[in-house]
C-alpha cells in the first residue's frame, strides 16, 4: 500500500514541478512592469503577479526570494540631416528565485515535505516580455 501512495506523490511531484515552470513562464508574460517599478516590497510584488496568473498553484505554498533588477534606457538620436526620429528604448532585465512547497498525499519519508526551486531570468522590452528562463 506504501508503495501505491508513494507511486502517486512521486507521479503528483512530476505534474507540479512541470506545472510550475509553465505557470511562471505564463505570468512573465503577463507582467505589470510599470507596477513592478513603484512597489516597495518587490517580493510581494513577483509573488502576486504569480498567482493572479496561475490558476493552479496554491498562494500559501508560494515564495519568492532574492529578487534582482536593473532597468536600461537605450537612446538613439536621430540626425536632423537624414530627418530620422530619436528612439528611446527602455528594457528591464529581471531575476528571481521562486520555491514551491509540494503538496503531500500522505506523510510518505523521504517524499513528504518537498519542495521545488526555481530560478527564473526575464527581460523585458517597453514592458512585454521578450525573453523567459526558468531553471532548476
Amino acid at each position: 500500500m506504501l508503495v501505491v501512495f508513494a507511486t502517486v506523490q512521486l507521479g503528483g511531484m512530476t505534474l507540479v514541478a512541470n506545472q510550475l515552470s509553465s505557470e511562471i513562464t505564463r505570468a512573465c508574460r503577463q507582467f505589470d512592469v510599470g507596477g513592478f517599478e513603484r512597489a516597495t516590497d518587490k517580493e510581494a510584488f513577483v509573488e502576486e503577479e504569480i498567482v493572479g496568473a496561475s490558476s493552479q498553484l496554491r498562494p500559501d505554498s508560494l515564495h519568492v526570494e532574492r529578487v534582482r533588477w536593473e532597468r536600461q534606457t537605450r537612446q538613439d538620436r536621430g540626425g536632423a540631416e537624414d530627418g530620422s526620429i530619436e528612439q528611446r528604448t527602455i528594457r528591464l532585465a529581471l531575476s528571481y528565485d521562486v520555491r514551491y512547497e509540494l503538496p503531500s498525499v500522505l506523510d510518505v519519508p523521504g517524499l513528504s515535505g518537498q519542495s521545488l526551486e526555481r530560478s527564473v531570468t526575464s527581460i523585458f522590452c517597453e514592458g512585454r516580455a521578450i525573453e523567459v528562463e526558468v531553471g532548476s
